[in-house]
Order: structure tokens, then C-alpha cells, then sequence
């Protein structure tokens, strides 16, 4: 008889790894099945969703009134661009483009008043210092008082000054 022989650090198979694959196959299957259905499942519900929500906006947008009260008499009328010296440092330039929110029952007859504005403008920067302009505080008060002068020239027809752009050189 033969002796099996034993060397040491090697070992004798114990068998194959088909148990193992035969039992990672089911869990396989059932994973890639789980994501194909809620991959489905997702499309149907965001379809349905969508579909949902697109027929109330359409349902709801005949419906809603204008309110006249809600949409205001205010009209946007821009005023040519004001290029103009400061008072000081001297050859500092500045160039304001502007726009006034006007009443409409005033907007025909707007353009002798949008020039008495402009003048009254360029009048008032030809008397501004660019310190007095600089940082957020001197662009609030500039504004506030191109407002109380664009008012007073209005006799209250003119309701606020936008202040579009504003350039120092």
C-alpha cells in the first residue's frame, strides 16, 4: 500500500466552488429583477406625475383674473444718457443713464417734463463732488436726492428715479 505523503503548507482541495455559484445565482437573478422593476416603476410614476401636474397648469391658467388694482398705472420711461463734469476733482466725468416711473394718464405729455428732468439732473451733477458719490451710503443719498428734485419738478406725477448705470471717470 501507498502512504500518502503530507507536505507541509499544501493543502488538499475540498471540493469545487459550483455550491457557491448555484447560490449566488438566485440573489444574482432577484437583484438585476428588483432593478429592472423599480427602473420601470420610476419611468411610470414620473410620467404619470408629469402628466398630472401639466393638465391642473393648464386647467388653472384660464382662471386667473387681472386684477386692475393689482397691475398697477406706472410706466417706465428711460431718459436719454446725462454726460456731465463734477464739481470736483477736476476733469472727473460722470455719465447716468436713468429711467422714471411716470403715471400713465401723464406719459402723452411726458416729454417737456423728462426734459425739465434731464436739465434739473445735469444742473444738480454738475454740483456733486465723486466723493460724495462713493460707496453704497453716497449712491443711496445720490438717489434720494435726484428723487426729492424729480418730485418737486413732477408736482408728484413721477413716482421714483431708477438709476440704471452710473459711471465716474
Amino acid at each position: 500500500m501507498a502512504a500518502s505523503l503530507k507536505l507541509p503548507g499544501v493543502r488538499k482541495r475540498r471540493g469545487s466552488s459550483r455550491p457557491a455559484l448555484l447560490a449566488a445565482a438566485p440573489v444574482v437573478i432577484l437583484t438585476a429583477l428588483a432593478a429592472g422593476a423599480g427602473t420601470f416603476w420610476g419611468m411610470r410614476v414620473v410620467g404619470t406625475v408629469e402628466s398630472t401636474v401639466m393638465k391642473r397648469m393648464e386647467a388653472a391658467t384660464p382662471g386667473i383674473a387681472v386684477n386692475a388694482q393689482m397691475t398697477g398705472t406706472l410706466v417706465l420711461k428711460k431718459l436719454s444718457p446725462i454726460v456731465t463734469n463734477l464739481a470736483a476733482p477736476a476733469n472727473t466725468w460722470v455719465r447716468l443713464e436713468a429711467a422714471l416711473l411716470i403715471e400713465q394718464k401723464a406719459v402723452a405729455t411726458a416729454d417737456p417734463l423728462v426734459g425739465a428732468i434731464t436739465e434739473d439732473i445735469l444742473g444738480f451733477l454738475r454740483s456733486v463732488t465723486a466723493r460724495q458719490m462713493e460707496g453704497a451710503a453716497g449712491l443711496r443719498n445720490l438717489r434720494e436726492d435726484l428723487l426729492e428734485r424729480v418730485a418737486i419738478r413732477s408736482k408728484g406725477l413721477v413716482r421714483d428715479i431708477v438709476i440704471e448705470t452710473l459711471v465716474v471717470q
